[in-house]
């Protein structure tokens, strides 16, 4: 039995819990730091080139349901092996530091809205924990946890922020683009950081399942993960203007917005929780996604979870030990944001090309 074993409908909600489980907190003061209430600009330009990608990644996806080939393979095959570890290298980087800049997120957010103290050591180890179980157990069983928990996230988030949205001022969105629209992109590429969250399927790419349709269930998951990222980003800056770069955990203040009468009780901290776990999935999937970025940098496949690799990953999480989480970010998009970017556009565009390819040398190795 493939334990990796994913379908086109499972993948499509991780991709809706990843896109939600991420902007909602530290980003949006970003954004509005940069480019004040234009912020939610930034994030449609951005979604937009996402979409283009995922369209094509999507589009190599059903064309794989012949071969099923990984893409280390793909990529050994058509450029060179050199390439392909250099891939490998910048998506590790990539999931470990975005890792760190979630886990610090969670952090913040359970010490200030949940009252909850505790040292990063004691933090960071149960998620590793559920990591390495999720690991042994096979990426589908983080699928069949996104199909349990997908609906009832959503909906916790439509909560917030429909009960938001009738203290909101929209008034404070506009002049809309008064930044400029050189600047919104420019915003835009140096956040990119932030985006392509679905960059996981290409560790479980070989292992994706298509039943029926392809592009409907993707785009549709795209499309509400979308929405609902943007709205929460009009309803922040509408809420706080001028003070938005300062509030540095966007959801668990703009929750604080929603509560109802006082005689109903709050129950903001319900949603908040429930929300909460689309984060820790998304920790989960990049710990996951670091690991067998290892095990295909060296060459390596381990029948059973490898100690010493999960070990090595979660030392890299305590940096924030050491060096404080937003300089770990900062640091990356800086140094490494244009290798970042190449993987991040430039590959999904050209994967359905590389496949096709590949398909080629080996049908033709095969028939000498």
């Amino acid at each position: 039995m493939n334990r990796d074993k994913v379908t086109v409908g499972q993948f499509s909600l991780l991709t809706l819990l990843v896109i939600s489980g991420s902007k909602f907190l530290s980003l949006p003061s970003k954004l509005a730091e940069t480019v004040g209430h234009d912020g939610w600009l930034v994030l449609v330009v951005a979604f937009l080139w996402d979409f283009v990608c995922l369209a094509f990644l999507a589009w190599a996806i059903k064309l794989n349901q012949q071969h099923h080939l990984p893409l280390d393979k793909i990529l050994r095959t058509t450029l060179s092996p050199i390439v392909e570890k250099a891939v490998h290298v910048v998506f590790f980087v990539m999931f470990v530091c975005r890792s760190v800049v979630l886990l610090n997120s969670c952090y913040r957010m359970f010490a200030v809205t949940f009252d909850v103290s505790t040292n990063w050591v004691m933090f960071v180890l149960p998620i590793v924990a559920v990591a390495f179980f999720a690991i042994a157990r096979g990426f589908n069983s983080i699928a069949r946890m996104g199909q349990l928990m997908c609906a009832v996230i959503v909906l916790c988030i439509v909560a917030l922020l429909s009960f938001t949205i009738r203290q909101t001022d929209f008034g404070g969105i506009f002049p809309i683009a008064e930044a400029g629209v050189s600047n919104i992109i420019k915003a835009t590429f140096e956040h990119s950081y932030w985006f392509s969250d679905y960059v996981f399927v290409y560790y479980i790419f070989e292992h994706i399942q298509v039943k029926k349709r392809v592009f409907t269930p993707i785009f549709t998951s795209f499309a509400v993960g979308v929405v609902l990222t943007v709205a929460m980003n009009v309803i922040f800056v509408a809420l706080f203007g001028s003070i938005a770069p300062e509030i540095k955990l966007a959801m668990s203040k703009i929750s604080v917005f929603s509560v109802a009468e006082i005689t109903n009780g709050r129950w903001d901290w319900l949603t908040l929780s429930v929300w909460i776990m689309s984060v820790l999935v998304k920790i989960v999937i990049f710990i996951y996604c670091a690991y067998k970025c290892g095990e295909k940098l060296f060459g390596l496949h381990f029948s059973k979870p490898n100690v010493w690799m999960i070990l090595a990953i979660a030392l890299l999480l305590m940096l924030p030990l050491f060096v404080p989480a937003e300089n770990i970010a900062q640091d990356f998009m800086d140094k490494l944001l244009v290798p970042f970017a190449l993987v991040q556009y430039l590959l999904p565009i050209s994967l359905p090309l590389l496949m096709t390819l590949a398909n080629k040398k080996l049908n033709t190795g095969v028939q000498k």
